[in-house]
């Protein structure tokens, strides 16, 4: 898609020069600004890059809505508005969150977010299998700091309503550079597990559904199906404007990647955003 492929061409410069420009706004005696997620919101937009490593489509340049608000100890939050509420505060869950526990290096928190699942009615090769139904999963995250810029995570995901959603497993392991008080980026490691359910449903072929469509049958059983590597960055344009962008590379593993639903083991996708905060 030329959209999309000139976007990932161009991002780096966009995002250097934008971390460029946030530091030379920063006055050298100026105080990061404090920000207290237990009283702000946020509304802005996300643009995004990317493509389904299942199915036939091709890389999608999509404009979504991004938004986080909190109500007494529970917080809702979209993936994008995730990242933005963690410039100068704590990290917060996509979906509805709450902390369960924190100290100085660990905390514990559960929350509850939409898997949209997948169609494939507009895939010409894949049509006619049944769909992956979108579910609500229930989240337990812990993480540790490890040093003052190295962190790790591990979050496990369960569906909730019993539609073949399984159990999910992801770790993660992130080094934090501070550009300037306002401003950082982050290089993060990840790698995803799954339990049978989880990567038949979302791997698998079953017989019956082989036989309707002509497409081989596969069975897949529990284990790790996918590594990432991603950078992002994240600036406090001024008290109230924030933005974040970023890269990203995925890839399949072992009998995920050997599915004849994967038409392609590595993917890339880019990232921008911009929200403003009521603080």
């Amino acid at each position: 898609m030329p959209h999309a492929a000139a976007l990932l061409r161009a991002l780096p410069a966009g995002l250097l020069g934008l971390a460029a420009a946030a530091s030379s706004a920063a006055e050298p005696q100026a105080e990061p600004v404090a920000l207290d997620a237990s009283r702000d919101y946020l509304v802005g937009a996300a643009l995004n890059s990317g493509r389904d490593p299942l199915g036939t489509n091709d890389q999608r340049l999509r404009l979504r809505p991004i938004w986080a608000f909190q109500l007494g100890r529970f917080r809702f939050a979209t993936s994008g508005a995730s990242a933005l509420l963690a410039q100068g505060r704590e990290t917060v869950d996509t979906g509805v969150s709450t902390v369960l526990a924190r100290s100085d290096r660990v905390s514990l928190s559960t929350s509850l977010s939409l898997d949209e699942g997948r169609s494939w009615d507009n895939d010409p090769v894949y049509r006619g299998l049944p769909d992956v139904r979108a579910t609500v999963r229930g989240r337990v995250t812990a993480g540790i700091t490890l040093a003052p810029r190295w962190s790790a995570s591990l979050r496990a995901s369960q569906d909730l309503l019993g539609r073949d959603g399984g159990l999910r497993l992801d770790s993660g392991l992130t080094y934090r550079h501070p550009v300037s008080p306002q401003t950082h980026w982050d290089l993060s490691l990840g790698a995803g597990w799954g339990n049978g359910t989880y990567r038949q449903t979302h791997y698998g072929i079953a017989p019956a559904d082989a036989a309707a469509t002509g497409l081989p049958a596969y069975a897949v059983g529990a284990g790790w199906d996918v590594v990432s590597l991603g950078w992002r960055l994240t600036s406090a344009l001024n008290r109230h404007w924030v933005a974040y962008g970023g890269l990203g590379v995925s890839q399949l593993q072992g009998a995920a990647a050997r599915s004849p639903l994967a038409t392609r083991t590595t993917t890339y996708g880019a990232t921008v955003g911009l929200a403003w905060r009521n603080n």
